[in-house]
């Protein structure tokens, strides 16, 4: 399946952006079908490097095992080692600073386990990416506005 991108422009600096997308733990404070998120692992400088995610998306509930990585100092990257609804699962959350605001980029690259149609796949994609990104967008700005 091809990536999968979504933009949105976020009332806030990229340095809270990229501080609320590496706070995995509460992911389940503000994007709701995390339903519990723990770091199993950290580099040594105490970023995680591992995490469980367990999610219910559309009433389907699944447990994620994902590797985490910085590939720049405006990234974050999440690969899937282990999870029950797909045979590769990869994330990347990338922030631009524009002034007052910030562009996020999140870019989703799926292959489901079992076999469902391209063009339905691509819908719930999209809307999962969609409630995503807005999710981190409003968290983003209720936080900057104190």
């Amino acid at each position: 399946m091809a990536v999968l991108s979504k933009t949105v422009e976020v009332g806030a600096d990229a340095a809270s952006i990229m501080a609320i997308v590496g706070d995995f733990e509460a992911y389940p404070e503000w994007n709701e079908p995390v339903k519990g998120a723990w770091v199993l692992a950290r580099y040594d400088d105490g970023r995680p490097s591992q995490l469980r995610l367990d999610t219910v998306v559309q009433g389907v509930e699944g447990t994620y095992i994902q590797a985490v990585y910085y590939p720049r100092a405006n990234q974050i990257q999440t690969v899937m080692q282990q999870g029950e609804l797909f045979a590769k699962q990869e994330q990347l959350f990338s922030v631009v600073a524009t002034g007052a605001s910030s562009l996020l980029t999140v870019d989703v690259d799926v292959e489901p386990s079992m076999p469902v149609p391209a063009p339905m796949v691509k819908m719930l994609l999209n809307n999962v990416l969609d409630q995503l990104a807005e999710n981190l967008k409003l968290r983003s700005e209720q936080l900057a506005a104190g």
